[in-house]
Order: C-alpha cells, then sequence, then structure tokens
C-alpha cells in the first residue's frame, strides 16, 4: 500500500473514573508531601508531556509487538541517531523534530467546590507488619469518581503517513491509566479521539504602508496561549534561566521555518535570502512585556522599592517611594568633583539599583514583569516504569497567565525590507502558531499580530535639547557651590541606553568588549566627528542560543548586559545626529539581525531626576490632603 501524507488536527478526551495524581514540583499550599498540577490559577490539567511520554510508549510496545524495529528510549545516547525508527519519525528524537504537537488537556468540568482531596498513607514494616516509623505521607489527588473530564487537541504534521496515524490511533486505545499510583488505584481513565477540521489563523493584517522604498517598521505583539520557554543561558544547576522577554531570534527563527517548509524544495528562495542572508537583512527586535527599559543609572529605595502610584497612601509592605534617575546628577557631580551618594527622595534611606520593564502614561510609571513556573519532567523507565535514573530535570517558562488572572501580551518590532513586508505580516499571524523550547509537548503557543509600527517616543533633536538643558541646569547648579570650580558647559552631549544586550567587538578587531568606546563607535557608524566617552554604566552577561537549521548550539558570546548606558560628548552634534537615528533603526554589533544591539538615544528616563520625584511625592501629599477634606 502507497503511504500519501495528510495532516489533522484530532480533538483528545480523557475522562477519569478514579482519582488522578501527576506529581507537581512546585510547593503545594494543601501542605502535601505529593501534590497534583494545577495552573497558575488552580485548575487541574494533565501536562502534554505526560500524555506523549506514555502515548509514546503505548506505540512502542505496539511497534514491537508487531515485530518492528524499535530504538530503546528514553536515553538519548540509545535512540535513533539515522535510519529513524517509526516511533522516531513521530514523536522525534535528539536529532529529529517530532511531528506532532500536543496541548495540554484541560479541565473541561464545571464544578462549584474544591476539586482536590488529601490522602494519607503509610510504610508497612515487612518484618514487624506494623507501620514503619516515620513513613507516614500525604497525597493530593483529584476527587474520586467525580468523571472529570480533560481534553485538548493534537495536530499532526503533513508528514505523518497513514501507516503511523493507525499506530497512534491503537497507541490512545492502548492507554488506560495516567499519573502516579496506578497500581493502587489512581488514574485510571477513558480515552477518546474524534477528528476535528484543523483550523487556520483567519486574522488578518491590516494594511500596512511602506515607511520607504527600503525598509518598514512594524509593531509585534505576542500574545501567550501556554507558558514559554524563553531560552535563558543555562546556569550550573539542571534548571534553565528563563528571561523575561521573547528574543527576537525566536521571531525570526519561526519565520525563517514557514518559509522553508513552504518551499517546493525546502531550499531558500530569493525573498528568504532576502529577508535573511544578504547585506541589509531584516531585523527582529525582543518583545518585552514593557515599552520600555529601566536604564542602568536607575534607582529606587532599598526598603521600598517601586514606582510612586498617584493616589497611593498604602504603609507597610505594599508602600512605594519611586524610582528615580541618577545620570545627569552624577555627571555634574563628578565634573565639581563631589562624592555622588543618593538618597531616597521620600524617607532619605538607602537606594539600590532598579532593572526591569516599564511603562509610562500621562507622567504615571507603572512596572512591567512576567510570572514564571517551574516545571519538572522526569523520563521513565520503559521496563521498570518508574523513573529512570539521572533523568529528572527542571524548566522555568514563563506563565501564559499575569498575576492578575490576564492574558500576558507582549510587544516588539522588526525592520523589514518593504517588498517583503506582506509576507512577513502574513506569515507571523497565520502560520507562527508556537515559539519556544518544548512546542511538542504544549509549551510555547501563541498568537501573534502585526500592525504598522507607532512612534511612541519623542523625536530625537527634542530628546537630545531636553537632556542638555536638563544637564547643564544641574551643571550652573553645583557651579555656585562653595569652592567648586567647573568648565564652562560646551559642546553637546548625548547617552545610548542599550535596550538589548549587545555584543561588541573591540578596537582590535577579535576581542569582546562590554565598554563601547569612542573609536568603537566612531567605527560602527560610520562619522568620524570628533566624540568622546565621558562615562560608561555597563555590566557583563553571557548569550547563547540554538542554531535549528545546523542542529547546533551557537557560539556562546560576551555581551554588554541590557539597560547599560555610555555617555558622549560632540563638539559638533550636527553631523552626528543622521548617524544617531540610523544606529537607533539599525543596531549596534554582532548578530543585529536577532534583536541585539537596539539603542536609544536620550533616554527621556534620565530626566526624572531625584529633585522631581521629590516635587511628585510633594504633589501627591498635596492632592490626597485635598481629596481627604
Amino acid at each position: 500500500m502507497t503511504n500519501s501524507f495528510i495532516e489533522r488536527r484530532w480533538r483528545i478526551t480523557a475522562t477519569v473514573d478514579t482519582a488522578l495524581c501527576i506529581g507537581d514540583s512546585g510547593s503545594s499550599e494543601t501542605g502535601a508531601d505529593r501534590a497534583t498540577v494545577k495552573t497558575s490559577d488552580g485548575k487541574l490539567y494533565i501536562p502534554a508531556s505526560t500524555l506523549k511520554g506514555i502515548w509514546r510508549h503505548a506505540c512502542e510496545a505496539i511497534a514491537r509487538g508487531q515485530e518492528k524495529d524499535v530504538c530503546n528510549s528514553p536515553r538519548a545516547e540509545s535512540m535513533c541517531q539515522t535510519n529513524h525508527c517509526i516511533i522516531c519519525q513521530i514523536f522525534g528524537s535528539p536529532d529529529r523534530e517530532s511531528r506532532i504537537f500536543i496541548n495540554d488537556l484541560m479541565m473541561a468540568t464545571d464544578l462549584v467546590a474544591e476539586s482536590t482531596e488529601i490522602r494519607n498513607g503509610v510504610t508497612i514494616n515487612r518484618r514487624r507488619r506494623v507501620a514503619e516509623d516515620q513513613r507516614l505521607y500525604f497525597t493530593e489527588t483529584s476527587l474520586p469518581n467525580a468523571g472529570f473530564v480533560f481534553s485538548g487537541d493534537v495536530t499532526i504534521g503533513d508528514e505523518v503517513t497513514k501507516d503511523q496515524i493507525e499506530l497512534l490511533r491503537a497507541g490512545l486505545n492502548y492507554i488506560h491509566a495516567m499519573g502516579t499510583g496506578k497500581s493502587r488505584g489512581l488514574g485510571w481513565l477513558k480515552i477518546t479521539q474524534k477528528d476535528k477540521a484543523v483550523e487556520t489563523n483567519s486574522q488578518e493584517a491590516s494594511p500596512i504602508a511602506p515607511d520607504s522604498a527600503d525598509f518598514t517598521e512594524l509593531t509585534i505583539k505576542v500574545t501567550l496561549k501556554s507558558p514559554l520557554i524563553t531560552g535563558g543561558r543555562k546556569p550550573t544547576g539542571q534548571a534553565v534561566e528563563a528571561v523575561q522577554y521573547i528574543r527576537g531570534g525566536l521571531i525570526r527563527g519561526a519565520v525563517a521555518k514557514a518559509w522553508l517548509a513552504n518551499s517546493e524544495d525546502g531550499e531558500p528562495d530569493a525573498d528568504f535570502r532576502q529577508l535573511f542572508l544578504n547585506d541589509g537583512a531584516g531585523i527582529f527586535r525582543n518583545c518585552y512585556p514593557g515599552l520600555s527599559v529601566l536604564p542602568a543609572t536607575a534607582v529606587g529605595c532599598k526598603d521600598f522599592s517601586g514606582f510612586l502610584k498617584k493616589g497611593d497612601e498604602k504603609k507597610g509592605e505594599d508602600e512605594k517611594h519611586g524610582i528615580f534617575d541618577t545620570l545627569l546628577e552624577q555627571l555634574a557631580a563628578e565634573k565639581a568633583g563631589w562624592l555622588y551618594q543618593p538618597g531616597c527622595p521620600c524617607c532619605g534611606g538607602r537606594v539600590d539599583a532598579k532593572t526591569g520593564f516599564y511603562e509610562e502614561s500621562d507622567q504615571v510609571y507603572q512596572a512591567r514583569s512576567l510570572s514564571t513556573r517551574l516545571l519538572t519532567r522526569v523520563a521513565i523507565n520503559r521496563h521498570r516504569r518508574v523513573a529512570e535514573d539521572e533523568l529528572l530535570y527542571h524548566l522555568t517558562a514563563v506563565d501564559a497567565l499575569s498575576a492578575d488572572n490576564k492574558k500576558v501580551t507582549l510587544q516588539g518590532s522588526a525592520r523589514i525590507p518593504s517588498s517583503l513586508v506582506g509576507r512577513v505580516a502574513d506569515t507571523l499571524q497565520k502560520q507562527v502558531q508556537r515559539i519556544g523550547g518544548g512546542s511538542s509537548r504544549g509549551l510555547g503557543r501563541v498568537c501573534v499580530k502585526v500592525s504598522s509600527k507607532c512612534e511612541n517616543s519623542e523625536p530625537l533633536d527634542k530628546r537630545i535639547a531636553d537632556f542638555n538643558n536638563a544637564l547643564e541646569k544641574l551643571w550652573d547648579a553645583y557651579s555656585h557651590l562653595p569652592n567648586v570650580k567647573m568648565d564652562a558647559f560646551e559642546g553637546t552631549y548625548f547617552s545610548i541606553a542599550l535596550q538589548s544586550g549587545a555584543i561588541l567587538t573591540a578596537a582590535d578587531g577579535w576581542q569582546r568588549s562590554i565598554v563601547l568606546t569612542a573609536p568603537m563607535f566612531q567605527e560602527i557608524s560610520g562619522c568620524d566627528a570628533e566624540v568622546t566617552l565621558v562615562r560608561s554604566f555597563a555590566s557583563s552577561d553571557y548569550v547563547g542560543g540554538w542554531n535549528a537549521a545546523w542542529g547546533l548550539p551557537k557560539e556562546t558570546d560576551l555581551a554588554t548586559r541590557m539597560g547599560s548606558v555610555f555617555v558622549f560628548h560632540t563638539p559638533d552634534i550636527k553631523s552626528w545626529k543622521p548617524y544617531l537615528k540610523m544606529l537607533q533603526d539599525t543596531c549596534i554589533g554582532n548578530r543585529r539581525e536577532e534583536g541585539f544591539g537596539q539603542i536609544l538615544i536620550c533616554d527621556p528616563f534620565h530626566l526624572r531626576t531625584r529633585e522631581n520625584v521629590k516635587c511628585e511625592i510633594r504633589k501627591h501629599k498635596a492632592e490626597n490632603k485635598e481629596e481627604s477634606k
């Protein structure tokens, strides 16, 4: 029989006949020794990784019964490397992507009361046949015999053959129990499968007018539909560090993968080369939970950290004393020869550096961050049906819901060749449905929307003028202090704040540098006008990544950390302005097309000085006092 390729979507429904317990890595509010997994809003669910693991095991057993060659999972060294078996062709292997994508099975039953209970148990002493000392334990399970129903979708790629689909159907019928305690009556269930029409994303890109004949700026909004593995650098332990944003490289890779999949022979076409390979390729910037990045010069009260809220009179743990910027005052103080050591504008206490993302509207500032969840996964030994030794691992994922149970949306941008804007927008909105790691196990499901970019920041000329006006006022104030001799304020100062990590190459051409020196800046910009580095506030980080096309990790690079600030002085700002505008659009350093090297000239947050925050505090107190009368 000749196998033909088809694409399918199934609706999987699991009806639990007994109590169910799928172990959770997080701490339980119930105090049970073993908790069962719940979503961030407290609902029970069956993780896609659990279903995929037991489904694969069932298919392996059936395939072996049909005398087919099947590799020995779950250890990578004993799985297929070449000439993949039928199981690895479907579920994937260390060097082959999975052809099925499973979503978490969410509880479809409406509840009016608690959905779990606590069961106690005790280990029996085999010799004395009595309870073993210190072996009492508690397990959290779903309510028994409650008829809970869990359902979710499975997408089957178009490369899965009819024979493989029949094996998948048989594997589902083979599954009769799931989770822990199956031999003790827990987790018994019935699974049914129904064909479902393949859904297409019907959203259309709004008309996007080209900014110029060459490049167009786009706004990209990504709404999370499931937890997301953002792919942070791995520390020394087993846990993978999650970053608080979506890297531009993930968006770029998703578009490249979709274009290659749509090509007739899987080879790059002319559009692909123009967007990804040629000089002047498209730039995909990072997507952040807030519109702005706090600069390295931002500080706040050490004891009462956070942005000041209008009309907020809370005391105690929820009290906020505001966040302000120290750059301008520090520049003036250092020129005057003074030691600059700021205090909290509200209480006069100690301050420390603040990092992260924020949004500003009508002089009201709000911090933005993402909630994370620790996911623990373990491979199951196929013979003993218990956890495999040394194959326990942890994943830190960005939660799809915020602290107030709202959907999480991140926003970024892209600089795309104008001739490809329509195709890129169509791909992002209709074909990019998963990004990040664990996509075949229900992680990384997203909804992407694209629109023309709206310029939220003030024009470059105004930002530079405001920056210098504020600095000159402080300069003049410090020059009138006793025993202070300062040169006259001349020329123009401007700051460069990194809105993402930057991979900078030193002047020697091969070593990495975390400081953007004046010769480096002139070489990057192509401008030979005079410029001097006055001050730098920079720290280092390490960045890596994974090249899906090569199937290899990217080289680990030394990078300058997001938020770092460099201050330059020039007597000829007129010559520099067009180059500064160009660098804001095209970024600086290496791997710019992946979102590295985003900069902002003269960040308006630098104008939020300690004195301005003190005035804001006095204003709020006066308004609150007036309202209380």
